[in-house]
């Protein structure tokens, strides 16, 4: 079924987003400056805006929460089909590859204008012109962080903890692993839970899944059937 939300300017301070299954109002976000830039990422549950103090937010849509992101900022994007984004202020380039833990940003010293992101042959690049305008010149992501938040859009779980796998433990990939973790708790997927709180070294919690997904097996193992997640004594 998916879903279908637009964000829109109601005027030049108030943001409207709309639900266009059920043809309602979801928020409206009243603000105190112009917005001149609005964008929502790829599931529809956060919105980037701007405005004219260069005042950059994150919208959470769930929790109807704004944050401010990133002050002096001239340039916003989401990158493509993904959960990274990517802003300058001044001459700095930041990106967030997992936005739900905004305070982990990764930072690039630039020397000019972003210009925009281009995505070609497996490899994202954020385009700069220099001050003068002219010269162009790119800097590369890290490729595998970018294909975690395509995996993560596509609810591939397993594909997503394999690319964290590959991946040494920093400020990026932890916030990576806690955000594959929250979201394979949400979906009961038990063994890429285990897995995640394993790699962040919660042993606690590792050793709880540990014991869910036995009594998982150990059900399945005796009824013939695939469905342990649903057996009750799991689910309490």
């Amino acid at each position: 079924k998916g879903t279908k939300i637009i964000a829109y300017l109601l005027d030049l301070q108030t943001i409207s987003l709309f639900d266009l299954q059920t043809s309602s109002i979801i928020s409206q976000i009243s603000h105190d400056s112009k917005i001149d830039y609005l964008e929502l990422n790829a599931n529809a549950n956060k919105l980037l805006f701007k405005d004219k103090r260069k005042q950059l937010y994150i919208y959470d849509i769930a929790k109807l929460a704004k944050n401010t992101l990133l002050p002096y900022c001239t340039f916003a994007k989401w990158v493509p089909e993904s959960e990274v984004v990517v802003a300058q202020n001044r001459q700095n380039l930041n990106v967030w590859y997992s936005i739900d833990h905004p305070e982990k940003v990764t930072i690039y010293n630039i020397k000019g204008e972003v210009e925009g992101i281009e995505r070609k042959n497996g490899k994202t690049e954020v385009l700069v012109s220099d001050n003068n305008g002219n010269n162009v010149s790119s800097y590369s992501l890290n490729e595998s962080l970018i294909e975690f938040g395509f995996a993560l859009e596509a609810r591939d779980l397993e594909k997503a903890a394999m690319i964290l796998d590959s991946s040494e433990l920093n400020n990026e990939t932890e916030a990576n692993w806690k955000a594959l973790a929250k979201l394979a708790l949400e979906t009961q997927n038990v063994y890429v839970a285990e897995h995640c709180y394993g790699a962040l070294g919660d042993i606690a919690k590792a050793n709880f899944l540990r014991k869910i997904i036995k009594q998982i097996e150990e059900y399945e193992k005796e009824t013939g059937r695939k469905d342990g997640i649903s057996y009750y004594k799991v689910q309490a």
